[in-house]
């Protein structure tokens, strides 16, 4: 299929790097303008952005911390002044701190559901008070599969994720019949930074789990990502898509 997002302007949240950077890719590649966000990653956000310009796309990079809803209302004022409008938001910024409940920070709970979660709610009101006033706009955001299956060590995590679903779930009924669409898509065992501390403490018993017998690419979910952000997904709303090789039923 041949996706063309042509004309229209998609913001990717923890764009520079892992899964972000795969969607800020594919989005440009599909034609959109893409702006970046990052939080501390400058140097990787700037390298995306040249190459989606050197594609011959257009992309800016925008700093913000996405937890704090002062520093997501400047950034939005920013893609605004520069792109004229929002048409498509991937919520994808997220951190994690895993230990076991009891050995676990205050903390350390409080950052995971500051980025994981309330950054999808600040992003999200940031976004969909641009995209009401159009009466149109599609808002992904990232879960994962931790947030329906639970996982040792992630209580967090978990948490943070399945708020995801859920948020996804009532932005869907609230905000639909204005011309907006939500979807989550869950990742299962993806190869990124990220993920490589997981991987390295329990990657052979994730590997045993998964049918297809590998872990996930980037391109994997960044695909689903375009997909849904094309009209050949405007009947889909307020899905959250499995993006895991199987995990959840191995």
């Amino acid at each position: 299929m041949n996706i063309d997002l042509s004309g229209k302007v998609a913001l990717v949240t923890g764009g520079g790097r892992g899964i972000g950077r795969a969607c800020s890719l594919a989005l440009a590649e599909s034609g959109a303008a893409v702006a970046i966000n990052y939080s501390a990653s400058e140097i990787a956000a700037g390298e995306v952005k040249a190459e989606i310009e050197g594609a011959g796309g257009r992309a800016e990079t925008y700093q913000a911390d996405v937890s704090s809803f002062e520093q997501v209302g400047a950034m939005f004022e920013s893609v605004k002044e520069d792109f004229g409008t929002l048409d498509i938001l991937v919520n994808n910024a997220g951190v994690i701190k895993d230990t076991l409940l009891l050995r676990m920070k205050p903390a350390d709970w409080d950052k995971v559901i500051g980025v994981s979660l309330n950054g999808v709610y600040n992003c999200t009101k940031a976004a969909a008070e641009i995209m009401m006033r159009a009466r149109t706009g599609c808002v992904i955001n990232i879960s994962s599969i931790i947030g329906v299956m639970g996982g040792g060590g992630q209580t967090n995590y978990a948490a943070a994720k399945a708020g995801v679903i859920s948020f996804t779930r009532a932005c869907a009924a609230e905000m639909s019949g204005r011309g907006l669409r939500f979807n989550a898509v869950l990742p299962g065992m993806i190869e990124t930074d990220m993920s490589e501390v997981v991987r390295k403490r329990a990657g052979d018993q994730i590997m045993e789990r998964i049918p297809s017998k590998r872990f996930g690419q980037p391109g994997d979910i960044a695909g689903v990502v375009v997909f849904l952000a094309s009209p050949a997904a405007d009947y889909i709303n307020g899905e959250a898509v499995t993006v895991d090789g199987g995990m959840h039923i191995g």
